[in-house]
């Protein structure tokens, strides 16, 4: 079977579309409502870029740990990320509206504040723009590095080209780790400046893995759709499962221990995060996003017969890419716009960046095989079994 892949005028059409459906939104709320339209251009900024470094994070690891039965899927994984470029663009849009989501970008809050003052120094617009500069040019070419070592890999052979992937996957995830987790808290975590988590940062980062593998899934059985994989076996839907699996108990257990140790040691200067959550018009949100984002993955995927079937995948993969928007919604509009609002403007908005991201995402798999063609490992993942 061929396995090059060319996006069909179908699916290009359906993707633009819905940028357009994105654009209305975006222009409506810039007219209607720019405080409550740029948080969620921040919004829809983190939540693909976690799926794209969530993704590559997975790719990085199956070359450093040598695995094997994923060499069939590992075009999947470094297409998922994809967006980074075009992120980059739209997150330096976001300097145009910092003052509508962060509270210290206002110089004369220094004024007033004196825990804002203390932050100054490093809560301030140039500053913050250069670090957010630093981060992409970190991970963007590391993104093109990858991928140029893949298409070589497919059109020169050799083992060479393996193990110079594995060498960049291995600077690419400390890259991931260290930076993603100083970028979740540039972007996010400072948008309650008052407040701060010791696992914030941390907490972001491993669980990009968590919905970079559920973006995996669903673009997996895509093409599976349109008569690619055909190799695809049950085994490896059940590694797929135990990702999914394990990563859930680490949602879990991060998002109960943050939650535990800020409640039981009752310091105003971190409850203050909490309360308007827990106890105000976000609390439906609160209770919601462990039992999506845990609770339902958890118990549905525990047994390995029942979690590695096909719909059981896509619908615990689907429901977890309502989970991880749920999560931001929950992180950025209580501390930057203030007040729950949910309607064409939010959702329009995620339409259009789906769209977006999946165009990328095609563009990227039409410069590659979807199979890889020279890896090493491609014969024992192709006869991987339980």
């Amino acid at each position: 079977m061929d396995t090059r892949f060319k996006p069909t005028k179908k699916f290009m059409l359906i993707f633009a579309a819905m940028i357009l459906i994105g654009l209305v939104a975006v222009i409506a709320g810039f007219v209607s409502d720019p405080a409550r339209t740029w948080p969620n251009v921040l919004l829809n900024n983190m939540y693909f870029i976690t799926l794209s470094m969530g993704a590559l994070m997975f790719y990085a690891i199956q070359y450093i740990s040598g695995s094997s039965w994923s060499a069939l899927i590992q075009r999947i994984p470094l297409a998922a990320g994809a967006f980074l470029p075009i992120g980059f663009i739209l997150m330096l849009l976001l300097y145009f509206g910092l003052h509508d989501i962060y509270e210290w970008s206002h110089p004369e809050i220094t004024e007033t504040d004196k825990l804002m003052a203390h932050k100054a120094p490093f809560l301030n617009v140039p500053f913050f723009m250069i670090r957010m500069v630093l981060y992409f040019a970190l991970w963007v070419p590391l993104f093109f590095l990858l991928r140029s070592m893949a298409r070589k890999e497919d059109q020169i052979g050799g083992e060479q080209w393996y193990h110079k992937s594995a060498f960049y996957a291995k600077v690419f995830i400390f890259a991931a780790v260290l930076i993603f987790s100083l970028a979740s808290v540039d972007w996010i975590m400072t948008i309650d400046a008052h407040w701060y988590s010791t696992m914030f940062g941390f907490r972001s980062m491993i669980t990009s893995m968590y919905y970079g593998t559920a973006i995996i899934i669903l673009l997996i059985f895509l093409l599976k759709r349109m008569d690619f994989f055909p190799q695809l076996k049950e085994a490896h839907r059940h590694d797929l499962a135990r990702y999914l699996f394990r990563f859930s108990i680490v949602f879990g257990y991060l998002w109960f221990m943050q939650f535990l140790i800020i409640w039981y040691a009752n310091i105003p200067e971190s409850t203050i995060y909490y309360t308007p959550r827990l106890h105000g018009e976000w609390k439906f949100f609160f209770y919601a996003e462990p039992i999506i984002n845990w609770a339902i993955p958890f118990v549905v995927v525990m047994a390995d017969d029942f979690g590695r079937k096909k719909p059981v995948l896509i619908g615990i993969s689907a429901l977890l890419m309502i989970g991880l928007w749920m999560s931001l919604f929950l992180q950025i509009m209580p501390g930057s716009y203030g007040s729950l609002k949910l309607g064409f403007l939010e959702i329009g908005i995620w339409i259009g960046y789906i769209g977006l991201y999946l165009i990328m995402v095609f563009l990227c798999l039409s410069g590659l095989s979807i199979v890889p063609k020279n890896h090493p490992m491609l014969d024992d993942s192709i006869h991987h079994h339980l």
